[in-house]
């Protein structure tokens, strides 16, 4: 399989299992006590999006404009407790626990591949790790998207939102196309903490160095002999030819 394609797949199960860990956290009800007012302003939020979707293009999107910035406000206010649990989950799972694993996580150890020192000399710390996943995991844009809750009211915030969405959407962009066009598969995330990512199959590898061996001695066994035919050849032609004018000067003595 692909490294990229690897990286990809083991990228999804590890957000996967965040997502598992860090949603059943929040449904505690004394580590996250605005549990309820999340499920009723994301359903308020979600009422009024699919009215103005049933409505079509006919819609008065100022009649709807006040509300619709106050709920999205509202869902964001009370997620605020869900955003902090997920980026804890984050942080321990990239950074603690991939450094304790040397380099994997439960994705990366699946898809049987490893995060090192892009030099061979340096030794990776926790810190390296935790800049990382920093980057590559948009804490980042976490941290800036619950500031901004205690930095604006509702209408600062949409816009403000909006902003940082863009900024988001920007870096991974950068990340994707640097990970797909580099011949080293390094993002914006492993330069800044001067990682790679390899590949643990090293029997792929070995088969693949035996099968060039192989053709290789072939091809040289082939071209020997090919050559041996020709100095033979050659050789018989050059001894004819002697022959044939040692000959003709004894008819002509």
């Amino acid at each position: 399989m692909d490294t990229i394609l690897k990286r990809v797949m083991a990228f999804i199960i590890d957000t996967f299992i965040i997502l598992i860990i860090s949603s059943s956290i929040s449904i505690i009800g004394f580590i996250n006590p605005y549990k309820d007012e999340y499920e009723n302003a994301y359903n308020e939020y979600t009422e009024l999006v699919t009215t103005i979707q049933e409505e079509g293009s006919g819609v008065d999107t100022d009649t709807y404009e006040d509300g619709l910035i106050a709920s999205y406000y509202n869902v964001n206010k009370y997620n605020v407790v869900r955003s902090g649990i997920s980026i804890v989950c984050t942080i321990l799972y990239f950074g603690i626990l991939q450094y304790a694993l040397k380099g994997q996580t439960i994705g990366k150890k699946i898809m049987k591949i490893r995060v090192v020192a892009n030099k061979d000399d340096k030794k990776l710390n926790v810190g390296n790790y935790l800049i990382r996943s920093v980057i590559l995991n948009n804490v980042i844009f976490s941290i800036l998207f619950i500031v901004g809750i205690y930095l604006f009211d509702a209408s600062g915030y949409y816009s403000y939102s909006s902003i940082v969405s863009y900024l988001q959407m920007l870096v991974l962009t950068i990340i994707m196309l640097m990970v797909v066009l580099r011949r080293d598969f390094r993002g914006l995330h492993d330069f800044a903490a001067g990682t790679k990512v390899i590949d643990l199959n090293p029997v792929v590898v070995e088969e693949n160095k035996e099968e060039v061996k192989v053709i290789e001695t072939k091809e040289v066994k082939e071209n020997k002999e090919s050559n041996t035919k020709k100095k033979t050849t050659t050789n018989t032609k050059k001894k004819t030819s002697n022959k044939s004018k040692t000959k003709n000067s004894k008819e002509k003595e």
